[in-house]
């Protein structure tokens, strides 16, 4: 039986703190590393940005950009630490506003997943706790215990790159506190072993994420939009639950976040039974963000595996959530809003491949399979030369 709908709940607007997305899709922060090694904004960055939110993606949130040097993950990640970044930054900005989206950077500090892993135990990767575990196949480290002034240098951190991001003209940031990086490791039991205010109780355990998200807002405009990605269940033995995450989230809204995305899963327990493959599963995160969207009265922003246009507008008309992110989609087809507007789902590129060929190639900046061949070659799908 043929599908039909106007898509009506896609393109109505949407309220974000003080701002209006023209429409409800977001495109989702995805790790393509096209900065330069030193961390700074390139053209071709620019370009990939300012194409998705050209195809009709009513917020564009770039992918995680480092608070500071400790905290960069990938060669080619960008990193907000510095008053020099400011000019790439404001070209980005501006690029990805001068067609009709709202820009937002993500904000991370990787914590124990720093890089770069070759030369690994060389630098003092940051964790709650200093708890083995797996980076790559067969590879176990053991990151270091922050100190009380690392954990507050990092805050202070944050809340500097929020500031540099709303120097350089951005609509506001949205804080990476899921999948394992350094947030994250805090909420978590099995990751925070601290004894100390940072660890032990919930209380203890949330109070590293609500003092980023403080420095964040002291160091910002009121008009500011901030957001936060959630880690909404660890899928872990004795790790943080969605309970937990449905706890926290009134808690950051009351500390000023203007929207949420709930995010299952880290690194790790993505590699253990059942949850091998759970990111490969047709909306894998709608159960987790439904929770999380009954417990505040922000915009929850559905994620995972949602690229078809129906499954899209159906968690919208059904109310599970405000928006839907859209990373992978608009990867491969930056003109899905704009095809899907026109009432030509059909002429939507897929993305079939897996394992994903843009993971595959992240290290050196994200290519896919699926881009026309003039488009490979040059190695980024950015404006038409």
């Amino acid at each position: 039986m043929t599908r039909t709908t106007t898509f009506a709940r896609l393109f109505e607007p949407l309220r974000v703190g003080t701002r209006t997305a023209r429409n409800r899709i977001v495109h989702a922060p995805m790790s393509v590393c096209y900065g330069d090694a030193a961390g700074f904004v390139t053209r071709r960055q620019v370009e990939h940005y300012g194409r998705r939110a050209e195809g009709g993606a009513g917020i564009v949130i770039t992918e995680n950009f480092a608070v500071n040097t400790a905290g960069r993950q990938l060669p080619r990640q960008t990193v907000v630490s510095s008053a020099d970044h400011v000019p790439g930054l404001r070209e980005l900005a501006a690029d990805i506003q001068h067609h009709g989206a709202l820009a937002l950077v993500q904000l991370v500090h990787a914590g124990r997943y720093a890089g770069p892993w070759d030369v690994y135990e060389q630098a003092r990767r940051l964790a709650p706790s200093a708890v083995p575990f797996e980076l790559t196949e067969g590879r176990t480290v053991v990151p270091a215990e922050m100190t009380e002034p690392e954990i507050e240098e990092t805050i202070t951190a944050f809340g500097r790159a929020a500031q540099l991001c709303e120097e350089a003209g951005f609509d506001g940031v949205d804080i990476h506190g899921a999948q394992g990086f350094l947030i994250s490791g805090f909420l978590s039991p099995t990751m925070n072993r601290r004894t100390d205010r940072w660890g032990g109780s919930y209380d203890n355990r949330v109070r590293f994420a609500l003092a980023v998200l403080a420095e964040v807002r002291r160091r910002t405009s009121p008009g500011f939009v901030v957001g936060f990605h959630l880690m909404s269940d660890e899928l872990a033995p004795g790790g943080w639950t969605i309970a937990d995450a449905v706890g926290l989230a009134p808690q950051l809204v009351a500390g000023g976040v203007d929207f949420l995305f709930a995010i299952p899963a880290t690194f790790a327990s993505l590699r253990v039974a059942p949850n091998v493959g759970l990111y490969g599963r047709r909306a894998y995160a709608m159960a987790d963000t439904l929770a999380v969207a009954q417990a505040v009265d922000v915009p929850v922003v559905a994620n995972g595996r949602l690229g078809d246009p129906f499954d899209a507008e159906d968690v919208l008309e059904r109310g599970d959530a405000a928006a839907v992110g859209l990373a992978r989609p608009l990867f491969v087809d930056p003109d899905w809003p704009r095809k899907v507007a026109a009432g030509e789902p059909g002429e939507i590129r897929s993305c079939p491949c897996f394992p994903p060929e843009c993971l595959r190639t992240q290290l050196a900046g994200a290519v896919c399979d699926h881009w026309p061949p003039d488009v490979l070659e040059r190695g980024y799908l950015g404006y038409e030369s």
